[in-house]
């Protein structure tokens, strides 16, 4: 594989990473400190008004494909594995870490929230709520850990292009 073609990989990866970044913080900053005043009939409607196309149609499976792209090419032999191997593999892992977590949130939070009618009592809702905002913090650092170690593994492989080094900070 070429250093254009890694690089291709590497900002289609990042892509998705970043789509998923900034979607977490829109719903920890704007979207759920509302849900969590909302009365339950507002909930309900909320999930009502999302009844057609899920949020998640937006997210899966491209926020998926970017780490498995991470990973891949850890086992892919390319440039990035050259100039880059240990960012390239924190990037991985850390977006593995916020994969699994998102697996998570979404089995044991998302389904009792947010698809359907809400089933549990309002203070239930709340409780789910404030653990699914604690829960997206902890995804938003990972997923921001390996938006991280990607862009330096993107830029350690332009910087062998242009034959330059940049000086560890």
């Amino acid at each position: 594989m070429t250093s254009k073609q890694t690089l291709g990989w590497l900002h289609a990866s990042l892509f998705g990473l970043l789509l998923w970044f900034f979607g977490n913080l829109y719903e920890e900053v704007i979207l759920m400190p509302n849900w969590l005043v909302a009365p339950l009939d507002v909930l309900h409607a909320y999930n009502r008004f999302y009844s057609v196309v899920l949020q998640y149609h937006y997210y899966v499976p491209i926020t998926q494909l970017a780490v498995l792209t991470l990973v891949w090419l850890c086992f892919r032999q390319n440039p990035a594995r050259l100039v880059a191997p240990a960012a390239l593999k924190r990037a991985a892992i850390w977006g593995g870490v916020g994969t699994l977590l998102t697996v998570l949130i979404v089995l044991q939070l998302n389904v009792k929230l947010f698809l359907g009618p809400v089933a549990v009592p309002e203070a239930e809702a709340h409780r789910l709520g404030v653990l699914w905002m604690l829960g997206n913090a902890i995804r938003l650092f990972c997923v921001g850990k390996t938006i991280g170690y990607a862009l330096r593994v993107r830029d350690a492989l332009r910087d062998s292009q242009r034959g330059t080094v940049r000086l560890a900070t």
